[in-house]
């Protein structure tokens, strides 16, 4: 099928339909000068572009992709996915900046869970993490919550802020209560 002739109508009704092929053309091929934009005048090059579209997805597909069924064709569908990529990703470097919190994500993590409880997690997460399709997303929840790596030495190993692993882990955890078919926050 060639979606390049696909117009914002049966782009924006494939998405809403959950056509796998229909989002990964729009979101890996067609959106991909708004990732590498955001990549560089966001981000200043230091994020992944691959966790940009991954973020941005799970954001759009929220509440069974309400913002898209918004949208209401008075602009082209990339426009209007880029002015809401830009704003979205705008407002949450400006989260991270304002984030002064000296907690770390093993507190964060360990907080109000008991012995049991953090067993039966961990045998759960092992079988969602086989089949989470972001390899990077499984390693950070491996290392923070399987193996009690620090998020500091994570976050150095990586060459990324602690700040951005928190943002990675979050985005993890979220891609993985969708692999669980959980809509719940899976940790409190």
């Amino acid at each position: 099928m060639n979606y390049d002739q696909y117009t914002d109508e049966q782009l924006v009704d494939g998405i809403v339909a959950g056509d796998a092929a229909v989002v990964e053309y729009f979101f890996f091929k067609k959106c991909k000068p708004i990732f590498v934009y955001i990549v560089h005048k966001v981000y200043d090059g230091r994020v992944n572009e691959q966790e940009l579209i991954n973020e941005l997805f799970l954001y759009l597909a929220e509440n069974d992709w309400y913002k898209v069924r918004q949208f209401d064709f008075r602009s082209k569908f990339t426009t209007w996915t880029q002015v809401v990529a830009t704003r979205f990703f705008l407002k949450k470097r400006a989260q991270l900046i304002e984030n002064d919190s000296d907690e770390t994500l093993n507190k964060r993590r360990e907080r109000g869970f008991s012995a049991h409880r953090a067993m039966d997690r961990r045998i759960d997460i092992r079988k969602a993490l086989a089949v989470m399709p972001n390899e990077r997303y499984r390693m950070v929840i491996t290392a923070l919550d399987l193996r009690d790596v620090s998020p500091e030495q994570l976050a150095e190993r990586m060459e990324i802020t602690v700040d951005n692993l928190y943002n990675i882990h979050r985005r993890a955890l979220a891609q993985l209560r969708l692999v669980m078919g959980r809509k719940e926050d899976y940790y409190d």
